[in-house]
């Protein structure tokens, strides 16, 4: 689809940025039959006007760059998709027997939580709202990391919960972030839940990213680690094309769950 001139193509990435969020250099230049560095003047010119954010392989709508949300806001944003992505994860990424788990304090991750079977294995949560739903299990082993409670988010950060968890070892870590960017990687708008965060996956044998589509080609103030540390990553259908490709590249197992379960 050739453009008829350079405001009209300009015009129409911003379009596409608007709509998906991010943007591929190849796939634009192959359909506006341009070359790759007009492409990048495009990519530039729209960096300048403040719509657009140039990153490897491409571009993200500057609008997705993200700041803290209110704990209502979070746990009402993509409900359904979160719900899919955690029981798919409880159902097919955990042994119902010797298994130990690190959980994050993530809205994601609550829904693994809410998810995950009553049997005999080791669960270690940050956050209140995941200790209430354990504590009905009878077989499950459950463990607080304890600390200073953030109460914005009803979890355990800061200095006595990293110590806490420096203690401890895992077969598998189950993390959530604010914003996946390919340059910057995982990120969140908190520096003590990053710290937190990257320790859970020091010290998991498997790492498990748990994340709606929402979450892709955004990114916030803090990255906690990149993509080197990630076994697998579970979404709901819909994951943009750019970050398959880095998935792939990089052997990152991604698990698009849909409504069937599959």
């Amino acid at each position: 689809m050739k453009s008829d001139t350079t405001v009209d193509r300009r015009a129409q990435i911003q379009t596409l940025l608007n709509e998906q969020g991010v943007v591929n250099s190849q796939e634009l230049a192959e359909r506006f039959e341009v070359s790759l560095m007009t492409i990048y003047r495009d990519l530039d010119y729209l960096q300048e006007q403040g719509v657009a954010k140039r990153q490897h392989g491409g571009a993200v709508s500057a609008d997705r760059f993200i700041s803290p949300l209110k704990r209502s806001l979070r746990e009402s944003q993509n409900v359904e998709a979160k719900r899919l992505i955690g029981r798919w994860a409880a159902e097919h990424l955990v042994n119902q027997i010797d298994d130990s788990l690190i959980v994050d304090s993530g809205t994601t991750t609550l829904e693994f939580v809410r998810a995950l079977p009553d049997v005999p294995i080791n669960v270690m949560v940050n956050s209140l709202d995941a200790l209430s739903i354990l504590a009905i299990h009878k077989n499950t082993n459950v463990y607080a990391l304890g600390g200073e409670l953030r109460k914005d988010v009803m979890a355990f950060e800061g200095a006595i919960t990293t110590d806490n968890l420096r203690q401890c070892h895992f077969s598998k870590a189950f993390i959530s972030a604010d914003g996946i960017d390919l340059e910057a990687g995982l990120t969140t708008t908190n520096e003590q839940r990053a710290r937190l965060t990257r320790l859970m996956a020091e010290h998991a044998q498997e790492v498990y990213l748990l994340a709606d589509c929402s979450k892709y080609g955004k990114r916030s103030f803090r990255t906690f680690f990149h993509f080197d540390r990630i076994t697998a990553v579970i979404s709901e259908a819909g994951v943009p094309e750019l970050y398959k490709q880095h998935f792939r590249q990089h052997d990152i197992r991604l698990i698009e769950v849909s409504d069937d379960g599959k």
